[in-house]
């Protein structure tokens, strides 16, 4: 989820910063929250509609950031199949519920380079509870190293 776009876009002006040249893809429904289920006890859907596209947008040319490009949509299902050639070094999730981690996730995995990290921003915030589950359910997995740091990110990476 991108919402307002504010991180995605300080992510992206850091990368072009830092010379590195890769595409920074925002990716949002900017109708709000989807997929939320029993384990989300605050979000529904339709939470954080407050934005649009035009929003996220503007900002983005504001701050003349020419790598970035906006996937309107529910992701992965929506818009996935754009960039399913691409390979990942970062993926931010930032979609508050359950189901839509897991999927974002499931279509993400097998496209992260080794040692890519994944960040879920929602992680350690009580209004997320579902996020902090499906985080703590992937600490099982060899594959994976999940780590929490005290911003309330939770990071995996992959081995």
């Amino acid at each position: 989820g991108v919402w307002r776009g504010g991180t995605g876009a300080l992510m992206a002006a850091k990368a072009a910063s830092l010379g590195i040249e890769d595409g920074v893809y925002l990716c949002d429904t900017w109708e709000g929250v989807v997929k939320t289920g029993d384990v989300d006890t605050y979000y529904r859907d339709g939470k954080h509609d407050d934005t649009s596209r035009e929003i996220v947008q503007r900002l983005v040319e504001t701050l003349e950031l020419d790598r970035v490009e906006l996937l309107q949509g529910i992701f992965p299902d929506d818009t996935g199949d754009k960039i399913a050639d691409q390979t990942f070094r970062l993926v931010h999730i930032d979609v508050d519920v359950y189901q839509s981690a897991k999927d974002v996730l499931d279509w993400a995995w097998p496209r992260l380079s080794s040692q890519g990290v994944v960040v879920f921003d929602d992680y350690g915030f009580p209004a997320c509870p579902g996020i902090a589950q499906f985080v703590d359910e992937q600490r099982m997995m060899d594959d994976r190293l999940v780590l929490h740091n005290l911003n309330g990110h939770g990071l995996i990476v992959k081995r």
